[in-house]
């Protein structure tokens, strides 16, 4: 008589997740140097990267982005560039309308900056962001490690900026903020606007973001007005305690 299987235990670990938010500007890469650019052009990727072929200088591989865009006519321009460019190997759009089209894109890179994340036992919790030529990782890690190490990584391939780094916290009743809302405010952190004192201000941040100096503030008076409350009330109760 077969003894039946037990059951395997769940491991359980001590350690605190840690949660980091990490942007990369990647040096030689397609990804950054056509959002840096196209500062109008934000990518989202919404499929996991698919590897052809590996050599010792360069990597094949595939992904689809969702490609979002202030106007037509500067979604038009960005294709267009990404079609004629020497490392795209197929661009092939899958849906288009208005100011956002989907696309299958296989390029070559000198290396992958998903596989280090994957590699670094971090975890993505959400859809990589390209825009203004970096990318931006939400990441979750066990091993508060795996982020010291994905960040020296990194820093082997690019430039690395660390936007946040400390205890993971579920976001509970966060308010949710409108893509541009987001698009403003990781701007606005990746240029030192709310570092003291500021690296930059409204007019240089409406430039790069190819919009007027009002929408720009406009964007991130929002977005603060959405996020601070909740913040503030975060740390009241806290200090209660």
């Amino acid at each position: 008589m077969k003894k039946k299987k037990q059951p395997q235990e769940i491991q359980k670990t001590d350690s605190k997740l840690k949660a980091a938010t990490i942007g990369f500007y990647h040096q030689n890469c397609q990804t950054s140097i056509s959002t840096e650019k196209f500062p109008h052009i934000t990518l989202e990727q919404v499929s996991p990267v698919v590897y052809f072929r590996r050599e010792k200088d360069w990597m094949d591989y595939s992904l689809i982005w969702n490609v979002k865009a202030e106007k037509e006519s500067e979604l038009e321009e960005y294709l267009n560039y990404i079609k004629k460019r020497n490392d795209t190997k197929r661009l092939s759009i899958l849906n288009k309308s208005g100011t956002e089209a989907l696309i299958l894109l296989r390029f070559k890179s000198p290396s992958s900056s998903y596989e280090k994340v994957l590699e670094s036992g971090t975890i993505p919790t959400s859809p990589v962001i390209a825009k203004e030529g970096f990318e931006t990782y939400n990441l979750l890690a066990i091993n508060p490690k795996g982020i010291k190490n994905l960040s020296k990584e990194l820093d082997a391939i690019g430039d690395v900026k660390m936007m946040r780094v400390g205890e993971y916290k579920n976001s509970g009743d966060l308010p949710s903020l409108t893509h541009k809302q987001k698009d403003a405010l990781i701007m606005a952190m990746i240029n030192g606007y709310y570092k003291w004192p500021k690296s930059t201000n409204l007019e240089k941040l409406s430039e790069l973001a190819n919009i007027s100096r009002r929408s720009m503030q406009e964007r991130l008076r929002r977005a603060e007005s959405k996020l601070f409350p909740h913040l503030i009330k975060k740390h009241v109760k806290k200090g209660e305690k």
